[in-house]
């Protein structure tokens, strides 16, 4: 039986999967008229591409639905970039503040308790500033002139005295004090032939501070305060041609030590008081010598110290003190040198003393 040739084919339009010839069917395209196939970037050489730039939108040869909603193109992707970690800064440390109580105590005081304890340890052991309590006693001798236009207010009167001190240091740097001085049997003149007994005298209290300019025994030191002061010439009743007087108020003292060697030490001191309450004591005569008055005063001291050990110095010292009333108005009598009453009469009063004493610290 003769073999029989079979052809066999997919369908009326697909091409013959069995040669008829002898040429071979050509490769087919996949353009029809619909797609276009583009190349890649790299490879753009045919002529006939399109020049499209990469991210080119290539509308679609589909005719659109009735109707259809218009295609947006997508955004271009923002990159994300990661946000920088949060770097934490370490907080500084605060101080916790110190109360106001505190500060003021301080203040007051000179220092916190431990630079006051480290004071007490670095200062010289035989130093005298390292004295909790000072008490001094000094004989002294006075030398008082009142001076004025009125005669019952010019008298003078000199004479024996005494001079008493006391220090107490609550801390190296803060402490009191107290002075008191007072004539000793003086007397003046009265009516120009006698004498009648009087009584000079001065009185001070109060605070004190002290700025030290190191801890050796050759450091100098400063001291300042203020006090209350009150000073007076009480004359006799007797006396028929003088009147005495009173002051008081405030001082603001300055006071300094300056060594020159371990064991002496140049002193200075100065008072002043800007503004005193002044009134006259009725003696054998009853004059005043003006309405009111305006009344202050200064003084200066100078002297020196040696210093045999930490309880005990002595010392010397010159003080010189004046005070000047300033009256308004007319006196109330006249006066018995001139026969007239005098109106604004001023007055000056002058005290001079000169110490030599001893003082005994613990």
């Amino acid at each position: 039986m003769a073999p029989a040739m079979v052809n066999a084919q997919s369908d009326s339009t697909s091409t013959i999967l069995l040669k008829r010839g002898g040429t071979a069917p050509k490769a087919p395209k996949l353009d029809s008229s619909r797609y276009r196939v583009r190349q890649p970037e790299s490879r753009k050489t045919d002529p006939d591409d399109l020049e499209e730039k990469p991210g080119t939108y290539i509308p679609s040869p589909v005719p659109p639905r009735k109707n259809a909603q218009p295609v947006t193109p997508l955004p271009a992707p923002v990159p994300v970039t990661s946000a920088p970690a949060e770097t934490t800064q370490p907080k500084p440390e605060t101080k916790p503040q110190t109360p106001v109580t505190v500060q003021v105590k301080e203040l007051i005081l000179g220092g916190s308790n431990e630079e006051i304890d480290q004071f007490k340890k670095t200062i010289h052991p035989e130093d005298p500033r390292a004295n909790v309590i000072t008490i001094s006693m000094a004989p002294a001798y006075y030398y008082n002139d009142s001076r004025s236009d009125y005669s019952f207010r010019r008298y003078h009167s000199n004479g024996l005295g005494i001079g008493l001190g006391m220090n107490v240091w609550i801390t190296p740097f803060f402490g009191l004090q107290s002075k008191f001085f007072s004539s000793v049997s003086a007397s003046q003149r009265s009516g120009g032939v006698n004498s009648v007994p009087v009584d000079i005298q001065a009185f001070e209290a109060g605070v004190r501070f002290r700025k030290y300019f190191g801890v050796s025994l050759k450091a100098p030191h400063l001291r300042w305060g203020l006090d209350y002061h009150d000073s007076m010439n009480k004359i006799s009743k007797a006396s028929t041609t003088s009147i005495g007087r009173k002051s008081s108020g405030l001082s603001l003292v300055l006071e300094g030590e300056m060594p020159s060697s371990n064991t002496y030490a140049h002193t200075f001191q100065l008072d002043v008081r800007p503004r005193l309450k002044h009134s006259e004591m009725t003696t054998g005569v009853e004059a005043r010598t003006g309405t009111k008055n305006e009344t202050n005063a200064i003084g200066l001291s100078v002297g020196g110290q040696w210093t045999m050990d930490r309880s005990n110095q002595v010392f010397w010292r010159g003080q010189y003190l004046i005070e000047k009333n300033l009256f308004d108005g007319p006196a109330t009598l006249k006066d018995p040198h001139t026969d007239q009453t005098p109106s604004g009469v001023s007055v000056n009063n002058t005290l001079v003393i000169f110490y030599f004493g001893f003082k005994w610290g613990s």
